[in-house]
């Protein structure tokens, strides 16, 4: 296939469109600068050449969430970004010819709310009230105009991505590799993540599957209290992990509102990409994962 990544510029676009091209497919990047071809959703700016014999669409743009503290103007640009960026999409499809079946887009399990404590999160379950779900709730309703137009629509409620080279991972080995690793908050929070590769495989999955449609969680099916993960990651990296936990407002004292990123929790089920559409992964158990990241 042809495929085009808008955003594909980031830790897992640059995986992803280096695993695809292996695959034997053809892929062309749309981003705002570095791109095969360039946009600028703010204002409505998109080269019409890049759809030009694509077969399919991975929808990746968007601000990172953690990279700026939340002020008022950043939660505006955050959802902004994903919203512009589906809609000039949309423009672009609906107003020139295409061959385009299939959109396989980013989301995130912060759907559900920052901190969901002990519920079980299945693709049907309620959306939370916080900024965080407020801001993917308007990224994946941006996306209703595509399916209108007769396109297979996939949305992932993506989790921790784990991955050398970017992301949250090196984030987490850093204060452990300098003997200040601590657990945050009661450190009961649950974590559900998923390896790098089998999200890239994910994203191959839903490709060719074409039965797949809607929403999927993107998480492993072993999700891990965080205490329970940072004494996994400290146990592979051979450091002791003997400070006491980070209070929570002391974070939200240095992070405001974004503290719920690591202060809150998920646990979300994956029983629907198993079940339904036979995805099957590689690295089930965190202990799995670390094998391979941390050789």
């Amino acid at each position: 296939m042809k495929i085009l990544i808008t955003g594909g510029t980031g830790f897992i676009g640059k995986e992803l469109q280096k695993q695809l091209k292996e695959s034997g497919h053809e892929v062309v990047i749309l981003s705002r600068r570095g791109g095969d071809f360039l946009w600028n959703p703010g204002k409505g700016e998109m080269d019409r050449r890049a759809l030009e014999g694509v077969d399919a669409i991975i929808h990746l743009a968007g601000a990172g969430i953690a990279e700026k503290r939340w002020t008022d103007s950043r939660k505006e640009e955050l959802i902004q970004s994903r919203v512009q960026s589906s809609q000039i999409l949309y423009q672009a499809l609906k107003q020139h010819s295409h061959q385009v079946k299939t959109l396989v887009s980013a989301s995130g399990i912060g759907y559900y709310g920052a901190d969901t404590g002990e519920k079980l999160c299945e693709e049907n379950s309620e959306p939370g009230h916080d900024f965080i779900a407020s801001c993917t709730q308007a990224w994946e309703s941006s996306l209703q105009g595509i399916e209108g137009l007769g396109i297979r629509v996939v949305k992932f409620r993506i989790g921790l991505v784990m991955g050398n080279g970017g992301g949250i991972f090196p984030v987490l080995q850093k204060p452990i590799r300098w003997f200040v690793g601590a657990n945050i908050g009661t450190g009961k929070q649950w974590q559900s993540w998923i390896h790098l590769q089998d999200l890239i495989s994910m994203f191959q999955w839903a490709l060719q599957e074409k039965s797949m449609k809607g929403v999927y969680n993107a998480v492993a099916p072993e999700p891990l209290r965080q205490s329970d993960l940072n004494k996994q990651l400290a146990r592979a990296m051979h450091r002791p992990l003997f400070l006491p936990a980070v209070p929570a407002f002391v974070l939200r004292l240095v992070l405001g509102e974004m503290a719920l990123l690591v202060t809150g929790g998920n646990l979300v089920s994956s029983n629907r990409i198993q079940k339904e559409a036979g995805f099957s992964f590689r690295f089930v158990r965190f202990s799995e994962a670390l094998k391979d990241l941390i050789p």
